[in-house]
């Protein structure tokens, strides 16, 4: 069974992570499809974190084929929760999940690979932004590929940030949306292949270790 993580930060409450299970669609819809201020809904609620997994038809359908994932018990990604309000996601799971990743020259595995996981996409809530919740769902990411019998797990950051990004945070938050570079190095997580405007890294699991 897939278990939880709580998280404490220094800036956020306690951050409590599930893994997205059937029982918890409604928790991951309700974050991906809240209104901002103007009425729209966030990048999520239209693409549905199925870029890499090949499905680019329009939302309906990217909804409804990350929903049969989860309906099949292939745990996608993870929830983050703040005094019970869904508020982060995270996408994780194993690479060979991910045929778009997989086929690219840029991103796709090493020869020899087996096992490997990949973290795909962060989103937060933007009232919650800046807060610890990202790091928080980074750390459960790695939890839960660990505890899912990973050998390792891959991240592929921004190699510079863009210009307009430098500038503003805003900007920076939403060019971050496959994780930071320095959030990765801080966890141990290390450069194994430049891929142009992406780093390839990974972070190699002890097969002694335990979560």
């Amino acid at each position: 069974m897939p278990v939880h993580r709580e998280y404490t930060t220094g800036h956020a409450p306690e951050v409590d992570v599930h893994v997205v299970t059937p029982d918890r669609w409604n928790d991951l819809v309700q974050l991906f499809e809240r209104k901002g201020p103007r009425g729209g809904v966030p990048i999520p609620g239209h693409c549905w974190c199925m870029l890499w997994r090949d499905e680019q038809g329009p939302a309906d359908l990217r909804k409804a084929a990350l929903k049969a994932i989860v309906d099949q018990g292939r745990y996608p990604g993870l929830v983050a929760y703040l005094d019970g309000r869904p508020v982060g996601w995270v996408a994780v799971a194993p690479r060979e999940d991910h045929s778009r990743l997989e086929r690219s020259r840029q991103y796709g595995p090493t020869s020899g690979d087996h096992d490997v996981f990949a973290v795909t996409c962060f989103y937060v809530d933007r009232d919650v932004r800046g807060t610890g919740v990202a790091s928080a769902l980074l750390d459960a990411a790695i939890d839960h590929a660990r505890e899912r019998g990973a050998v390792a797990l891959d991240a592929f950051p921004k190699t510079n940030l863009a210009p307009h990004a430098q500038a503003s945070r805003r900007a920076e938050e939403n060019d971050s949306w496959m994780g930071r570079r320095a959030s990765y190095e801080a966890r141990g997580f290390l450069a194994i292949r430049d891929a142009g405007a992406r780093t390839v890294m990974r972070l190699t699991f002890n097969p002694d270790q335990t979560a």
